[in-house]
């Protein structure tokens, strides 16, 4: 292999290695909502671990559809559900980087959510939070709630495919399983909370004890492709995710080059056109 055709072919491969991949999303087996607080200044416990994967998916080069709002789906208003996912953007970073917050809830707003007809809808919005159950916390979904989560799994996958967030907590995930029938969700059981290496670097600051203020009502077996970011002391992953993709293809989804891939392409292309003007001359 001629030298110029060996430096453009490594610099492509660079660019191709630094693209961001599109849809980071977060998925947990924890009731966080219903074990956390916040003081006067900060979130603590389960509001922490709220906070900080919401800061995760925002910090991830992998969020680009150009959205700057977070809509919390199925809490009703008042309630620790609302109240729980309110703070953890409060507190957050998104708070004061020009983010915005909203609560849709009931069945005709979350029907208008998915249908594109609502103000807040899913063709405008940069990260949906799934609050747990109302089964595990005060005002969460309800199961008519998290029937239409099921039933519009398709389109919260090509909504992470195109560029969104996710940040969802225990409600039973059949939308995941409608998408994903080879996972099992294991419900309910298991004890202790621990992040794994790749739980560590998704979630700087947090620890251990952040996750076990409460319960866990959903664990994940046969994950597959999924990163585990946090197991159990069994071993058994209680909280999943991707820095990109979507449910159905974690990892992948739209390849936009970072800008320091463009400007190394850049420079492997004017490296070539050199390269071929002084084989010319």
């Amino acid at each position: 292999m001629k030298m110029k055709t060996f430096i453009s072919t490594a610099v492509l491969g660079m660019t191709l290695s630094l693209s961001a991949q599109a849809g980071p999303f977060i998925l947990a087996g924890t009731d966080a909502d219903d074990h956390g607080n916040a003081s006067a200044t900060a979130n603590n416990s389960g509001w922490l671990f709220m906070q900080r994967a919401l800061e995760n998916l925002v910090t991830s080069a992998s969020l680009n559809n150009g959205f700057l709002n977070v809509v919390n789906l199925g809490s009703n208003a008042g309630t620790q559900a609302a109240n729980a996912a309110a703070s953890a953007f409060g507190f957050s970073s998104l708070a004061t980087n020009g983010w915005s917050f909203s609560n849709v809830n009931g069945v005709t707003d979350i029907t208008n959510f998915f249908n594109g007809s609502g103000a807040s809808n899913i063709n405008n919005t940069g990260i949906i939070m799934m609050d747990s159950g109302s089964n595990n916390v005060s005002g969460g979904s309800d199961s008519i709630e998290r029937g239409l989560f099921t039933t519009n799994a398709a389109l919260i996958d090509s909504f992470l495919g195109a560029g969104g967030g996710l940040f969802s907590q225990s409600n039973g995930y059949g939308w995941v399983t409608s998408l994903l029938p080879t996972l099992t969700i294991v419900n309910g059981g298991g004890s202790g909370a621990n992040l794994t290496a790749a739980g560590m670097a998704a979630f700087p600051g947090l620890t251990n004890a952040d996750l076990t203020g409460g319960p866990r009502h959903n664990r994940f077996s046969n994950t597959g492709a999924l990163p585990v970011l946090a197991v159990d002391n069994s071993q058994i992953a209680v909280i999943i995710g991707s820095e990109g993709g979507s449910i159905t293809n974690p990892g992948g989804g739209n390849q936009i080059p970072e800008p320091a891939s463009l400007a190394l392409l850049g420079l492997g292309l004017a490296g070539l056109g050199f390269s071929r003007k002084k084989k010319v001359a």
